[in-house]
């Protein structure tokens, strides 16, 4: 039997989603050229798709396009065995010109269809180490003829996720931009990149920061209507950012600079550094503690019997204690008696 000529299956495990996009577009690319037209893509997803689904789009070719290509996406959600079975079948006898990648973001598929497939058609995405991220980035600048200082570049790479994908986003938006030629500073990268990002909780810690209230609840809503972040993740995140400025303003009691304190919690950029600095002057060590008290106790109520219908009011006078009171205390520890919501009566 003649030797297919793109192997018809592939595993492609692993987080670095950008090099693992890069790997599927170039197979893409192939099926192009040997069948000289547009291949037929179709992308599934575990849990929403069976492999029933992936397999029958496989064997049933095609009435327009030469090749059928299938990237069937969180195999390790694969739940039922009659769909693992069904897809080990599958891959020791593939339908004639057609792709199947079999990906998951972790480290492998199902065992028994790691076995069905060739080790060479068994590919892991590893994210980038430190030193190739700087490397990358600077290439992929280059293609639109701009540079950056390594103070830029730490504050690339503060702002934006590790992955290709994310990386290379943040690259068009420099490019598109900035004109080609120019060296860019920290300050043009976290303009450009802060002004492109969607609001999300840690933008809610900075609004919380400045003390603007009403602007903090607006952007409080916009993460929740947007499902960017429900009401648990955006407690996490706004704990996770307090026990970080808690931190620091203890290292500064003890006379450490701000700076450095900033450098030794990973806080690199100038702009994230000025948000913490304004921070830090609303809310001393103190405060961040009665706040991350106050935090855990709301999430506490949340995930009582009523939080879950009423998490946003809940959240709502969350944020309003913690920018009018400095979170001294919440309902299930009395606020009426601590005369934060007088108004307020349980």
């Amino acid at each position: 039997m003649a030797e297919p000529l793109l192997p018809p299956v592939w595993i492609l495990a692993g987080p670095e989603i950008g090099l693992k996009e890069t790997f599927v577009a170039d197979i893409i690319q192939k099926a192009r050229r040997l069948g000289g037209d547009d291949p037929e893509i179709h992308r599934l997803y575990a849990g929403d798709s069976s492999s029933s689904d992936a397999i029958s789009l496989l064997r049933n070719s095609s009435l327009f396009s030469s090749w059928v290509i299938v990237e069937f996406r969180n195999v390790e959600q694969l739940g039922q065995n009659a769909d693992i079975a069904a897809l080990t079948r599958y891959c020791g006898a593939p339908a004639e010109q057609t792709v199947l990648f079999l990906e998951t973001e972790g480290y492998a598929a199902p065992k028994a269809i790691e076995k069905a497939v060739s080790a060479a058609c068994r590919k892991t995405f590893f994210e980038l180490f430190e030193n190739e991220l700087a490397g990358w980035v600077r290439r992929e600048l280059a293609q639109s003829e701009l540079s950056l200082d390594g103070e830029a570049l730490e504050s690339l790479l503060e702002l934006v996720p590790h992955d290709t994908a994310s990386l290379k986003a943040a690259c068009l938006i420099l490019s598109s931009s900035f004109s080609g030629g120019s060296a860019l500073s920290a300050e043009n990268v976290e303009a450009a990149i802060l002004r492109s990002k969607p609001e999300d909780a840690f933008t809610l810690f900075e609004k919380i920061g400045q003390g603007e209230l009403p602007l903090s609840l607006e952007v409080l809503d916009s993460v929740l209507d947007s499902r960017r972040g429900d009401a648990n993740q955006i407690i996490a995140a706004l704990v996770w950012s307090f026990r970080r400025l808690q931190r620091i303003g203890d290292a500064v009691a003890r006379g450490e600079r701000f700076e450095d304190a900033c450098l030794r919690e990973g806080a690199r950029s100038k702009t994230v550094q000025r948000q913490l600095r304004a921070a830090l002057q609303r809310s001393k060590p103190e405060d961040c503690r009665r706040i991350i008290l106050a935090l855990s106790e709301t999430e506490a109520a949340i995930r009582g019997p009523l939080g879950t219908a009423f998490d946003r009011q809940l959240l709502h006078l969350l944020i309003t204690s913690i920018i009018t009171e400095k979170g001294r205390g919440l309902a299930i520890a009395g606020w009426s008696e601590q005369g934060i919501y007088p108004q307020f009566k349980m």
